[in-house]
């Protein structure tokens, strides 16, 4: 958007806790031939006021004053002395300065410019400069204020434009346009955090919240006492409506094949290379959490579940800052976290670095319990995680002009270190109980790695308002393996040692991605087009060797031991055009195509069973979304979209992998995409929403736990039908007092499956469930923050036939933050009463199978943060989002 000096605006806010301050206080003021703009600050610093005004008309003028105990009003009237100026007061403590000659004498062909100003989530936004503009000379003619509910009123005439700018927020300016007729404008304004020397403010609430945009649900972690030196992980097993199991399985509302990507982007990893990504971001980088259950055209096909896009920090400030953050906690174990953080931007140039760790271990109790073949086995099982996460980016950005961008990003993020687990299985006779044998089981893993290095480089073209070109190019390596010893002992009951193996495996995992993406926009007619092209190439190289060691030497077993590489190649494209039908329905209707070629090549040590399995498809996915605004504050939406999820590369590498004797892994080559349409509608009004969606799913895929030979299981994946489910969600927030935020969020759904292991077992299930999530922010004397948050998931079907127990959590955190919100302080018990668990049944005839489990959710934890520098507002805005959608 091309901005004119005369159209920027800019807000002088002084320390917070000044806003309640009365003009009628006494101040001294010693003024030498100062500019005005320096002599306005100065007032505001003393008066605890917000004075408004347009650099333009002031720039030409210097000051000399001297007043000692005066009001404000007395001395705001000798500053403006002798200059064209007026000083007008809009509402208590809030000041506009304006050219005596801007204000217009009442005429009567002026008409009326009315509307309402709201942030990105709807919401009002108060104070607000809402400035008419001649649109061929750019000199304001007429400007006022937004109330407090974010309404603004103002008389125009002639070609103008409209210019609304407020701080903590990208500016906003109307195309030209005749004023013949009343007019109702509704703005959005995008926000942004800024600081002005050594205040720091932020356009949107400061405490975590939960918004619905558009159908969306976004989650705020930010300032969370709770989350606080926490995970990107954790964050999502916080956020309303997503549910994270035992396995580090991520769903929405009872969905799985989960999209997640990063500001808009792809990671291109499959769960465990991505669950060690999420492990290893600092939740302090997580400015939001967007759940987007129908994407349009523009993001990737991928995720027949929905989308979770985690929107990084991206702040880009005039100025220096520096944080640090540290932070312990305790239960079974003591972690400690670490980040520092700094960001530094002077006129075109920018640079932003982070860094990030978590040291310490983890632990989980889980087991099983089956009854097979006459047999019954019981299993618990201690396993002790201690990796350590690193962390680190380097983001640099340079601004040749406003119309041209040129930036980067080098990431870092390692998951690295040993774990060990212990199982014990007594094996039972079905009938009598009787214990026959022992089976001690330990999986010593002497070294694990779970590494992501990362480069991407863009470039951004804004010739004219209205048009956008991005080009962007990623690379990515993942480097993840671990290396595990493997004893298994079977004793009898008196102890004698029956049978006694040590095996040894080394699994190693290189993935290469590279991405590059073109995309552009361009008003046609009264809509906007968007438009892009996007390969991407994925090559992962799997390899397992697996050994036993007897007397010392390792023999290795040709039967167990492979390598498995993958080629996958993903050339995108999409049409995307965004229509308003009039000033309160719009239309946005898209296409896309992927056509998709990948080789997973299969080579065993003899050779003997070596595989090639090559495929080439099409797929295209449309994508619709009708919005309609029924009043300033109530708007419909509906939307349909079409979504894929491909096999991930580990899942396709045929061999078995041994759990312990009694249980094992194997991969699927004939494993097919998945396939989902959605239909969502969603009402939302102020602080309500209410979404219903229709989903059905084919070739719907899912891990199954099947029999091996007659004492042993083996865990899978495979395609095993389809499913449909309906759900609702209802989001509430809650204001019962000023000092007390509430948010509730409802989702229930009902789900019918129509699966099938073979043609002799199958699975037609339905069944009905709900999560149930709320959360409680009190604002408390001496600006204490207390948080009070917990979820409920209903028993609820699982992935393929398991019945899911119900589960959920209660969490407790106090903050406080002092030296002007520079230094903050978090005291948190998470998971109160230790009942985050995931508990399963599942059964088929001869086979009944018990699972359990839980971690160490409960904890006590303690956060210090600091932050020191000195910001202020950048003279140049930008909305980057665009460049990250492809």
């Amino acid at each position: 958007m091309k901005l004119r000096l005369a159209q920027s605006f800019c807000f002088i806010l002084w320390c917070s806790s000044a806003l309640t301050a009365q003009t009628t206080k006494a101040i001294d003021v010693e003024l030498h031939n100062v500019s005005l703009a320096e002599a306005l600050k100065d007032l505001e610093d003393k008066s605890g006021t917000h004075i408004l005004f347009d650099y333009k008309d002031i720039e030409p003028y210097h000051v000399t004053c001297h007043a000692e105990d005066q009001p404000f009003e007395r001395i705001i009237h000798a500053i403006l002395a002798e200059k064209p100026l007026i000083c007008k007061k809009v509402r208590e403590n809030t000041y506009v300065i304006q050219k005596s000659a801007a204000i217009p004498e009442k005429q009567e062909t002026d008409y009326i410019l009315s509307g309402l100003v709201t942030d990105s989530l709807n919401q009002p936004v108060d104070a607000a400069v809402v400035s008419v503009m001649n649109a061929r000379t750019g000199i304001p003619v007429n400007q006022g204020i937004t109330s407090g509910k974010g309404e603004f009123r103002i008389k125009a005439k002639g070609y103008v434009q409209l210019y609304v700018s407020c701080l903590g927020y990208t500016s906003f300016l109307s195309t030209a346009f005749q004023v013949q007729r009343d007019t109702t404008f509704h703005v959005r304004l995008q926000s942004s955090s800024i600081q002005l020397d050594n205040v720091l403010v932020v356009g949107e609430k400061q405490t975590p919240s939960v918004r619905v945009v558009n159908g969306n649900t976004i989650f705020f972690p930010r300032n969370s006492a709770l989350l606080a030196g926490s995970s990107a992980l954790d964050i999502l097993k916080k956020t309303p409506g997503i549910l994270v199991d035992g396995n580090d399985n991520i769903s929405i509302g009872g969905r799985n094949g989960v999209l997640i990507i990063f500001n808009g982007k792809p990671t291109y990893m499959k769960q465990e290379e991505l669950v060690s990504l999420l492990k290893s971001m600092s939740s302090e980088t997580v400015t939001s959490v967007e759940i987007i259950n129908n994407p349009s055209a523009q993001y990737d096909a991928e995720g027949s579940g929905g989308v979770i896009n985690i929107n990084t920090r991206r702040q880009r400030t005039e100025g220096y800052s520096f944080s640090m953050n540290n932070g312990i906690s305790y239960w079974d174990n003591i972690r400690q976290n670490t980040e520092l953080a700094f960001s530094y931007t002077h006129n075109k140039f920018s640079l932003i670095g982070n860094y990030h760790h978590q040291f310490g271990y983890y632990n989980l109790d889980y087991g099983m319990h089956r009854i097979q073949s006459g047999k019954e086995y019981y299993s618990p099982t201690r396993d002790t995680d201690k990796r350590k996460t690193i962390a680190g980016n380097l983001d640099v950005e340079y601004k040749f002009n406003d119309r041209h961008l040129l930036g980067g990003q080098l990431t870092a993020n390692a998951l690295y270190g040993p774990g060990q687990t212990i199982t014990t299985t007594e094996i039972r006779n079905q009938e009598d109980h009787q214990l026959e044998q022992i089976l001690y089981a330990r999986n010593d893993y002497y070294m694990q790695k779970g590494n992501r290095y990362g480069a991407n480089i863009y470039y951004m073209a804004t010739p004219k308002e209205g048009v956008k070109y991005t080009v962007d190019a990623n690379y990515a390596w993942f480097d993840g393996g671990s290396g595990n010893l493997q004893p298994n002992t079977y004793r009898s009951p008196d102890g004698t040692i029956i049978n006694d193996h040590l095996y040894k495996s080394v699994n190693s995992r290189n993935i290469h991605i590279y991405a590059l993406a073109y995309h552009q926009q361009h008003k046609v007619g009264k809509g906007e087009l968007k438009s892009g092209i996007k390969f991407s190439s994925v090559h992962a190289d799997n390899g397992y060797n697996f050994s036993e060691i007897i007397d010392n030497k390792e023999i290795t077993d040709a039967t167990q031991s492979n390598d498995f590489i993958y080629k996958e190649q993903i050339l995108a494209a999409y049409l995307l055009y965004a229509y308003p039908i009039n000033n309160k329905l719009n239309l946005e209707i898209g296409l896309r195509g992927e056509q998709t070629w990948s080789d997973g090549r299969l080579f065993t040590i003899d050779g003997s069973n070596d595989k090639d399995n090559k495929r080439s498809y099409l797929n295209v996915f449309p994508s619709v979304s009708l919005n309609y605004q029924l009043t300033d504050e109530q708007a419909l939406s509906f939307s349909y979209g079409s979504r894929i999820d491909r096999p991930a590369y580990q899942d396709l590498n045929p061999f078995e992998y041994l759990l312990d004797e009694l249980s094992y892994w194997k991969g699927n080559p004939f494993l097919t995409p998945q396939k989902t349409h959605r239909v969502t509608a969603t009402y939302s009004n102020r602080h309500t929403s209410v979404a219903v969606a229709y989903t059905y799913m084919k070739d719907y895929k899912a891990q199954i736990t099947d029999t091996l030979s007659t004492n042993k299981v083996i865990m899978t994946p495979r395609n095993i039908g389809k499913q449909q489910q309906v759900s609702l969600t209802i989001n509430q927030g809650i204001q019962p007092v000023t000092w007390w935020d509430i948010n509730l969020n409802l989702t229930g759904y009902y789900v019918n499956k129509d699966i099938a292991f073979d043609s002799y077992r199958k699975f037609p299930k339905d069944a009905f469930a709900g999560i149930f999530t709320l959360m409680n922010t009190f604002r408390l004397p001496w600006k204490l923050q207390l948080e009070v948050n917990g979820s409920y998931a209903t028993k609820r079907p699982g992935a393929s036939n398991e019945k899911m127990n119900p589960s959920g959590y209660v969490d407790l955190a106090l903050g406080k933050s002092f030296l002007n919100k520079r230094l903050t302080v978090n005291l948190a018990l998470t998971d109160l009463f230790w009942t985050n668990n995931w508990d399963n049944y599942s059964s088929f005839e001869g086979f009944q199978l018990w699972n359990w489990g839980k971690g160490e959710s409960r904890q006590i934890k303690f956060n210090i943060s600091y932050r020191f520098g000195k910001e202020k507002s950048s003279s140049h805005q930008q909305d980057f989002k665009e460049i990250d959608r492809l």
